[in-house]
Formats: C-alpha cells, structure tokens, sequence
C-alpha cells in the first residue's frame, strides 16, 4: 500500500513540475514584527492614495510613526523570533518528510525526470530553512549588541516570498505533513496557510478594505488564532474599530496589550536600550551615531509626555464626571467617531462634533484632547479635500467634464463645512462655464471647417469641376451649412447638366456635317451618352424633360442609319465602363468649333435622316 502511495506522489511530483505548472499566487508582504508597528494612514486623498495624518494618540500602539515602545526608525522591521522558529522548525519536518520519500524511493525504478525534480525539491528545501536560519543567527546577535551586518527589507521579503513559492509548489504539496491537512495533488485547502491569512489582512488594511479584514480573520482556524502576529491582531482590531464595533475592539486590544505586557521579548525599556548603545558609541569612538541615539532617546520622551498628557487629562474627565453624565457622553461619541475618522466617509464633521463639544462644555478637563482632535481631523479632511480638488481639475482638463461633474455630486454636502460647499459649489459653475467654452469653441473650429469645404467646393465650381463640387456640398447636407449645401446642389447640377447638354448637342451638329458613317454612328453613340448620363447623375434638375427629348431625337437618327445600332451600343455601355464599345476611340466632344458658341438647342432644330 505504501508503495502505491509513493509511486502516486512521484507521479503527482513529475506532473506538476514537469508539465502542469502552479498558477502564480500574488505576492505576500514579509511577516509582521512582534511588536506593534506604526497604523496605516487614516487620511485618504480621493482615490489617488492615502495621505499621512497628523501625530495622533488614536489608540494603543498604532499611532503614525509615535509608539510608546517602537523605535522611530524602526521600518526595516524584523519577523518575531517565535516566527522565525516555527518556521525553522516546519521546515525540519519537511526535510524529515523528505528523507523518508527517498528512503521508500530506494527500491523503485524511477524515472530519471523524477530523480532530478526530488533532488531539486531538496535543494530548494535547503535554501529556504537555510535562509531562516541565517536570519536567526543575524537576530540573536543584534539582541546580544553584537555589532553585525544590517538585515534590510528586502533580504527579508526575499526570503519570505520564496517561502510562499515553495508552499505553493508541487514540492511544497509533497512534502506536506500527510496527518496534518487532507491535501490532493491538484488542491489545496484555501487559506490553509496562517502566514498567507495575515498577508492578506495586511493588504485589505492597507487599501481601506475593513470588511475583507474582518471576513479573513474569520477564516483563520480557532488552533491558529494563537499563532497571529501583534501585528495582524491589531490591524483586525482597527477594522473592527472602523465598522464601529467598538466592544469587540476593545477585546482584542485588551487581549494584545497583555501579550505585550507579559512577553519577554518585547523590549519594554527600549529607552534604556538606546542610552546603553548610545554611550557604547562614544566609548568606541563612533560620536556621529552616538549623536544620532541621544537625539533618538530625546524624541522618545517627547512623545511619551505627549501620551502621558494626553492620559491625564483622560483620567480627569473620568474623575471629575459621573458615569452616565451627559458630557461624558458625548465626548464618548467623539472619541468613538476619531477613531473611526476617515477623510473621504466623515469629511468635516468629526470637526464640527468637537467645536460644539467645545462649545457646550467649554470648561472640559479634556478641552485640550478635544482640540488636538479636532486639529488633527480638519488636517486629514483638509488633505482628502485637497486632493479631491485637483482630481476634479485633472479631469477638467483633460475635457472630462461630465465625470468631473459626476465627481463633485458624490460628496455629501453634510461632510462638508459652510466654506467647502461654497468651494464645491463654485467649482461646479467652473465646470459648467468650462464646458460651456469648450463646446463652443468646438463649435466655432467646426464652422470654419465647414467654411473651408464650403469655399473649396465653390472653387471647384469655378473649374467646371461639378461633379467634385456636388461631393463637396453633399458632405455639408449634414451639418449647419444643410440648407446653404440643398440649395448649391441643385444650382450646381443645373450647370452640369447643361454642360452636358451643350456638349452633346456640339456632337449632334459635328453629326449632321460630316458624310463619314462611321463618324456618324460615333458621333450619336457618344451624344446619346452624355444625354443618358444627365439623367442618371443629375435626375431631379429642371432641364430633365428636355434631355429625355435630345436623347429620343438622337435614337431616332440612330435607328435611321441602323436599327441594331442602340443595341450593340448599350451592350458595349454594360461591358466595359466608360468605354463605347465599338473599337472605336472616344470623340473630341469640341472638334474643330467653339463649344460655347453652339446652341444647347441644336438638338432641337436638327431634322433627322430618314433611311432610303
């Protein structure tokens, strides 16, 4: 049975390295460190990224770049030490995973593509628990003050996306603890991997996504809640913040301040710390980065009077005010509202909340909290607001007016101030004057456009050009030269026609003057022509009558000379276009006389031939 088994894992090995690669996963950010980092951005500027806001006490060690225990430097962050040993140790029962494969492996004949896929399985389990045990050493040296080579971002992130890769691998699969998760050969359970789950939180924070932060964590299994990161845990207890489920967020706080509180990892002294490193700087001569540490340690304690401050005047509301009183009340709902503030949702009405708590309660113990509150929301909604301007001029001008427009109606007047809805409003008259030029400067660029054609079509009515000019006019028929355009058209096809008409009556004449019958016959064939062409280019204009007469006059000296002659004629006319058909060449249609002088009329005046 093991031997099946085996040989079905092989099997599954070779099929998905060799010829069914695993669909790219997205990336993963590195894992969080064990201490609480800085809070996302809570002010947003429209939809072209969130902008930072102002230092805030917001709450427990999520505040923009100010912790009572983070260093201020501190983004080239490290994974927890506990991480980095689960994953040490996850590794190792892979390797043991893989031991036992090649040892059933032994007495098979495998194919030599499957030999090279497991040894290069080995060789990429190596590298990663190689890679997190060279990290381990670099961290345990940096807590020992060990001087040694800084561990950057991206060595970490490197590290960590190969992980992922591996997991995500056909290796990965194979090597799974087969007791530990049902797993095929072509599944895997979604969401199976812990580390993937806070990757994924940390990307729907970061985007304001805090409905999808909270589905994720749901999806986390009750034996890995543990195992989350501070990190992780905080970021869920900010979207539970943010969906205005306050007690659950104070739960998970709690329960994170404790973890904090009790472990012995966490550098609770960090002060201390960089006084030691700091003093150490200048025994060994190094003054430039003991300066650097001493400065450090300085703005260390000025953050950490600015949250003491900030906790005194807490407490003295707490003290001073009942309970249930209405003032602790309302400065509750305040509160629940900053922490919850975002830019582009509340605009200027957290503000406005705090000015009438200001006015209401004037002699407040927590008037100077309420100040910084309301600072710190007219700065986050001043730079959402900013920037939700220029996105509307952006679109301005790139001639997006409609959107623009759009754009501005989706902001509800009630987030905004007095001033900001006169802005708004203002901006909005803006657009539509912008529109407005716009549309009649295009306006005025299509009227000169349709004048040119229009002057370029008369040109060419000067050259006798008619029938070019006709395709000129037709052109305008629909635009605002329409009326101008039907009314040439019928002027200019009355010209061509008697054009026509002329000529073919200067070829009836040359007809009655020559004795040569060949000449004759062409002569007619060609006149009968142009008559017939009248009628099919210009049908509508007022000689028309008069041209259906010319051509029965022409048919009839026609017939005289041969009653096959219309006959042969039209045949030759659907044969070859423009072409008499005859083998003839085409007649000078001027001859030897003024076509100008001749009577357009002649046709009328000139008897026909009877035969003999």
């Amino acid at each position: 049975m093991k031997r099946t088994i085996l040989y079905a894992l092989l099997a599954g090995l070779a099929f998905n390295l060799g010829g069914c690669a695993v669909p790219e996963q997205p990336r993963v950010v590195p894992p969080a460190p064990s201490v609480a980092p800085s809070q996302p951005s809570q002010v947003e500027a429209g939809d072209s990224g969130a902008g930072k806001s102002a230092h805030q006490p917001r709450s427990l060690g999520i505040e923009n770049g100010e912790g009572l225990i983070l260093e201020e430097d501190l983004e080239d962050s490290l994974p927890s030490m506990m991480y980095v040993n689960d994953r040490i140790f996850e590794y190792g029962r892979k390797l043991d995973r893989w031991k036992e494969l090649d040892r059933q492996s032994v007495d098979l004949e495998l194919d030599q593509d499957v030999v090279v896929e497991m040894v290069q399985c080995f060789r990429r389990l190596q590298t990663v628990m190689n890679g997190y045990s060279s990290l381990r050493g670099k961290m345990l040296q940096s807590q020992k003050m060990v001087a040694t080579e800084k561990i950057s971002n991206g060595e970490i992130l490197d590290l960590h996306e190969n992980d992922i890769a591996f997991l995500e691998s056909a290796c990965g699969r194979l090597l799974e603890d087969p007791e530990g998760r049902s797993v095929g050969w072509d599944h895997r359970e979604e969401g199976s991997d812990l580390a993937q789950k806070e990757a994924l939180i940390d990307r729907h924070a970061e985007n304001g996504e805090h409905g999808e932060v909270i589905q994720v964590w749901m999806q986390i299994p009750e034996n890995q809640v543990g195992r989350v990161q501070l990190r992780t845990r905080i970021l869920y207890a900010n979207g539970l913040i943010y969906l205005h489920q306050e007690e659950k967020a104070v739960e998970i706080y709690r329960q994170v301040v404790e973890q904090m509180s009790a472990s012995k990892e966490q550098a609770t002294d960090l002060v201390s710390l960089r006084k030691v490193l700091a003093d150490l700087y200048i025994a060994s001569g190094n003054y430039r980065e003991a300066e650097i540490q001493y400065k450090k340690i300085s703005g260390d304690y000025i953050r950490l009077g600015r949250l003491e401050d900030w906790s005194k005047l807490q407490l003295s509301l707490l003290a001073k005010s009942g309970r249930g009183s209405d003032e602790l009340t309302e400065y509750s709902s305040l509160l629940r509202d900053y922490l919850s503030f975002l830019p582009k949702v509340d605009g200027y009405k957290v503000a406005r909340q705090a000015e009438k708590f200001l006015s209401d309660y004037p002699y407040s113990p927590v008037s100077a909290n309420v100040e910084y509150i309301k600072f710190a929301v007219m700065e986050g909604a001043d730079f959402w607001f900013n920037g939700f301007l220029a996105k509307v001029d952006k679109l301005k001008a790139e001639k997006k007016f409609e959107e623009s427009a759009e754009l501005l109606e989706e902001v509800p007047p009630d987030i905004l101030d007095t001033e900001k809805q006169v802005i708004v409003e203002e901006k909005n008259q803006e657009l539509l004057l912008a529109e407005a030029v716009d549309r009649e400067t295009e306006r005025m660029e299509q009227i000169q456009e349709l004048q040119r054609q229009w002057n370029n079509g008369m040109l060419l009515v000067t050259g006798s050009r008619y029938d070019e000019a006709l395709e000129v006019f037709t052109n305008l028929l629909d635009t605002e030269y329409s009326v101008k355009a039907e009314q040439k058209i019928k002027e200019v096809s009355l010209q061509a026609a008697k054009a026509e008409r002329r000529k073919a009556a200067d070829l009836f004449i040359r007809f009655t003057k020559t004795t040569d019958l060949e000449g004759k016959k062409k002569l007619l064939i060609e006149s009968r022509k142009l008559l017939t062409n009248i009628l099919v280019k210009y049908p509508d204009v007022e000689i028309a009558s008069k041209v259906t007469g010319n051509i029965e006059r022409v048919e009839l000296e026609m017939m005289a000379i041969d009653p096959n002659l219309i006959l042969l004629s039209d045949q030759a006319e659907s044969a070859v276009d423009d072409d008499f058909g005859t083998g003839l060449a085409p007649v000078n249609t001027t001859g030897n006389m003024d076509s100008d002088s001749i009577n357009e009329e002649g046709l009328d005046v000139v008897r026909p031939v009877r035969p003999q």
